[in-house]
């Protein structure tokens, strides 16, 4: 009996010295919990289709110091900065339209020229020079209130980001992150910010404009199209190169890319949607 009585001491004992160290952790976690933000690491990785969005992307990024011209093959009108924003139209031969936006004092908005060797402004910051004197095509107010001109140049395609080329970035994207679903699509919808529609229900369409420098009033460029949150296809204004689709020439110079396994009853059915939408768009 004696000897019951001591294993059943020494079991009790272990049993204490354990719950003492489970309080001890759990006073330890607590602590952890109570420090600032800034003392635990932040997860290096994310579920698919949340991961962290990189820069935002509106609009295509001049590729280091870059020399614009009047037209294709003309004469230097500008020089641009490192990654700023242009606005570049359908290329034809390896060039582009843009357009330049820069911020403007008062005598420039009243004058409508910017002079030889004006800087170029974006938020507040100097990003280039005009080479030549320039005719502003339109001035407003921008979001923060700051007198802003836009005035017509031309870039090679390769002076651009390539990565910033959203027909390009999207098609990188697919290789590398191939699951068609809209959460699979989600970081890079955030990336290029595209807008949501629903006016050819049931299909969600994701999309944005085509650049002004070609058509003031410009349509869609790149239109991500959903059934019941997965993607059956891309329209783009422009060429596309991916992988498992089948073309399809849509009206108004539209090009359609529909993946292999998509539906085809379900493929005629968005085709003529999408079509008569554009057809009677203003």
């Amino acid at each position: 009996m004696k000897n019951h009585s001591y294993l059943l001491l020494a079991l009790l004992l272990t049993a204490c010295v354990e719950n003492k160290q489970h309080e001890q952790q759990a006073d330890s976690t607590v602590q952890e919990a109570e420090k600032p933000a800034k003392t635990k690491p932040k997860p290096t990785t994310a579920p698919e289709g949340k991961k962290p969005v990189t820069e935002k992307i509106i609009r295509e990024r001049a590729a280091g110091t870059v020399t614009l011209l009047d037209e294709a093959n003309g004469k230097p009108v500008a020089q641009v900065n490192d990654n700023v924003e242009l606005e570049a139209g359908i290329p034809t031969k390896g060039w582009s339209a843009t357009l330049v936006t820069t911020e403007l004092t008062d005598a420039q908005q009243e004058g409508q020229v910017l002079k030889k060797g004006s800087p170029i402004i974006a938020n507040g910051k100097t990003v280039g020079k005009v080479l030549e004197d320039v005719v502003i095509e339109m001035t407003f107010k921008n979001d923060k209130g700051v007198n802003t001109g836009v005035f017509h140049a031309a870039v090679q395609q390769d002076k651009l980001k390539q990565a910033t080329i959203i027909e390009n970035a999207l098609a990188n994207y697919m290789k590398a992150q191939p699951e068609k679903t809209k959460a699979g699509m989600e970081s890079f919808i955030q990336q290029f910010q595209l807008e949501a529609m629903d006016n050819n229900k049931p299909y969600i369409e994701y999309y944005n404009y085509e650049s002004a420098a070609d058509d003031p009033s410009p349509g869609f460029r790149t239109v991500l199209v959903f059934h019941k949150d997965k993607l059956i296809g891309v329209v783009d204004s422009r060429k596309l190169q991916l992988e498992g689709v089948k073309y399809t020439t849509l009206d108004r110079g539209y090009h359609g890319y529909f993946f292999t396994e998509t539906d085809e009853k379900l493929k005629q059915a968005y085709i003529k949607k999408f079509n008569f939408f554009v057809n009677n768009a203003d």
